[in-house]
């Protein structure tokens, strides 16, 4: 972050600076009083389970030159007011990357400001796609990447005020619970390259329908409403939307910028020629009429290709050599427990950790590459789905046909989840090779007597659920 005095801080903000002479100067932020430094900016957020404001003399006694607070704390710190601390924290990360891109202009990523602004939607994948396109701009040139749950109101703007001059670009992943929450987070950093991974049925349970997931995911690519004090830009210079998925004539409806698409359709710009995984990872040959290139991307899935396959799309937006883009991609390296190949010993067997998070749609596509790798018998150990509402019991019916056809051993753990083996069972798959436990407790003492040695064991779920623990 670029040193920032005080009262520069306060007009941001539109906040109310007291206790101080406003020539402080903050060298970077945090709304986690325990990881505060010195000169650093202290947020004090408020949420259901927690208040910042009882945190204010922690973060001082550690550094900090100031804070931003709701309410006036009694102590003779610098402060500066505000009627909320969780806009005044988007507000701030927005005046400060327009701050950035004006008077960096002459330090220009071809056509758009430095740092441009990369952001990455969708209902799976958007993790894995941003840390493999933060991976192909960063051997390019200087990049910040949000961190892995950096992807919401607070994790954004934080995420933002990390860059500076130097950036090339920001690599940005966009969250949503319900409608209005990704143009929010646009109006902090307006997209110059929105990508959409696909329309699923992650949080189905909030939205309704998976029409509705598409309208709040479309959101990134423009009509934002700028208001207040926050940058006015109205939509994506280029998006780059999934051709294969239900919903692309919508979203590319909706797009006001040059659309890209990726896929596997032959219509499709950047698409790949083919696709094979193995216990490396996934060869994909992708072209986009002009140039074709192979390469080796080190995690499993055919789904993980259509990933690569939007870096390839940002790259050639960016003018960036698709053969530099390759060897970077060769190099990454996926975020934790996402198709994570571990050893299990006992029984001696390989385990596949994806554990990170889970929705039919990210499930199904796992089970179908653990279908495709070679072993003696094929295991899949899974857990609930939540946010999925009225659609609970479906969702989870459909996974276990997937199952029923994909592999040998299904493990249910959690009554919530039994749905799974309903369908498992609704498809033909013998009451034998299912098994149910009630929780991760009672799964824990007895999972890995089922197992033998030479299986290959898919672990999926929720991120609450914590399936992981089963590894521990």
């Amino acid at each position: 972050m670029l040193p920032l005095p005080l009262n520069l801080i306060t007009k941001w903000v539109e906040g109310n600076l007291v206790n101080a002479s406003g020539e402080e100067i903050v060298t970077g932020v945090t709304t986690d009083s325990r990881k505060v430094s010195q000169g650093d900016l202290f947020v004090a957020l408020k949420g259901e389970r927690f208040d910042g404001h009882e945190f204010v003399n922690d973060a001082v006694q550690k550094g900090a030159v100031a804070t931003i607070v709701a309410r006036k704390v009694y102590a003779s710190i610098p402060q500066i007011i505000v009627a909320d601390t969780l806009r005044a924290l988007g507000k701030l990360a927005a005046n400060f990357l327009c701050y950035l891109q004006t008077h960096g202009a002459k330090e220009r990523t071809g056509k758009f400001p430095r740092p441009l602004v990369v952001a990455i939607t969708g209902s799976s994948g958007k993790t894995t796609t941003k840390a493999i396109v933060a991976s192909v701009l960063g051997s390019h040139a200087p990049t910040v990447a949000s961190p892995e749950s950096f992807n919401n109101e607070i994790g954004v703007p934080l995420t933002v005020l990390q860059s500076n001059f130097e950036h090339f670009a920001l690599v940005l992943e966009y969250a949503m619970r319900k409608k209005g929450d990704i143009k929010y987070l646009c109006k902090i950093a307006p997209p110059n390259i929105a990508a959409i991974t696909n329309i699923g049925t992650a949080h189905i349970g909030l939205l309704g329908s998976r029409q509705a997931i598409a309208e709040a995911k479309s959101e990134i690519l423009g009509d934002w409403d700028f208001d207040g004090n926050f940058w006015q830009k109205e939509f994506a210079e280029f998006a780059i939307l999934p051709i294969d998925d239900d919903f692309f004539d919508f979203l590319k409806g909706k797009a006001k910028g040059e659309v890209i698409t990726f896929g596997f359709s032959p219509k499709a710009d950047v698409r790949a020629l083919d696709c094979q995984v193995d216990w490396e990872g996934t060869v994909v040959t992708a072209t986009d009429g002009n140039q074709t290139v192979k390469f080796r991307l080190p995690v499993l899935g055919e789904h993980n290709a259509l990933n690569a396959l939007i870096a390839l799309a940002i790259a050639k937006v960016l003018e960036i050599d698709w053969n530099e883009v390759t060897k970077a991609m060769e190099k990454f390296r996926p975020p934790k427990m996402r198709l994570q190949r571990q050893w299990l010993d006992p029984p001696g067997c390989w385990v596949i950790n994806d554990a990170y998070n889970a929705n039919p749609d990210s499930v199904k596509a796992a089970l179908k590459t653990l279908k495709g790798l070679p072993a003696k018998r094929k295991v899949a150990v899974l857990g609930e789905m939540l946010e999925l509402g009225e659609w609970h019991e479906q969702g989870h019916k459909e996974v276990g046909q997937v199952a029923a056809e994909t592999i040998d051993l299904l493990i249910v753990v959690g009554e919530n989840a039994f749905a799974i083996a309903e369908g498992a069972q609704d498809l033909g798959m013998p009451s034998e090779r299912i098994v149910k436990f009630a929780n991760l407790d009672e799964a824990k003492e007895e999972w890995r007597k089922l197992l033998c040695q030479g299986d290959l064991v898919l672990i999926k779920a929720s991120r609450a659920v914590e399936l992981e623990k089963l590894l521990g």
